[in-house]
């Protein structure tokens, strides 16, 4: 998934979660915590790749065995300072991230290609550069339809989140 299709997959999940414990859907600081959190495997492990430190895009960051403990190490400290519900959306978003990069495969029944998920203990596949630039795969993409899924998320998302803007416009004003 590009940024923009996990963004909108984070969104969706704790707005699901946020409206399943009657809580208000995200936006200010906790849109920020979703943002975040939503990227955080890819803000992780792509930096470390093209410098060198890791061999694959998917692999630290992409861990459940490295980012389970540390998601919930996340959720006791933030929760004892203060930030419960920032923490709960970031994580529900980092969450998401793994499903957004995980559905096709699971649905391709590709189950081999699921191990960067227990990294280190399976190394991620290899998956050669063809060179080009994320931004421009990203233009490339707009036309074509395996990636209308996540962009028809993104349409869902920025319609649930202005809708809610809207009302919540309208009961203060």
């Amino acid at each position: 998934m590009f940024p923009i299709g996990h963004f909108a997959l984070g969104y969706l999940a704790v707005a699901l979660v946020r409206r399943i414990r009657d809580r208000p859907l995200p936006d200010g600081w906790l849109l920020g915590a979703v943002f975040v959190g939503s990227q955080l495997p890819d803000l992780i492990d792509k930096p470390l790749t093209y410098y060198g430190v890791l061999e694959s895009g998917r692999s630290f960051g992409h861990s459940l065995l490295v980012m389970g403990p540390v998601l919930i190490a996340l959720l006791v400290v933030a929760r004892r300072r203060g930030y419960g519900e920032a923490s709960v959306a970031l994580v529900v978003a980092s969450l998401a991230h793994f499903v957004g990069d995980t559905y096709r495969i699971v649905l391709a029944g590709e189950w081999n290609a699921l191990r960067f998920l227990l990294w280190p203990v399976f190394p991620p596949i290899d998956y050669p550069s063809d060179g080009i630039p994320p931004w421009i795969r990203v233009f490339n993409s707009l036309g074509d339809p395996r990636f209308l899924f996540q962009y028809a998320l993104a349409v869902l998302a920025f319609g649930i989140w202005l809708s809610s803007r809207y009302r919540a416009g309208a009961r203060s004003g």
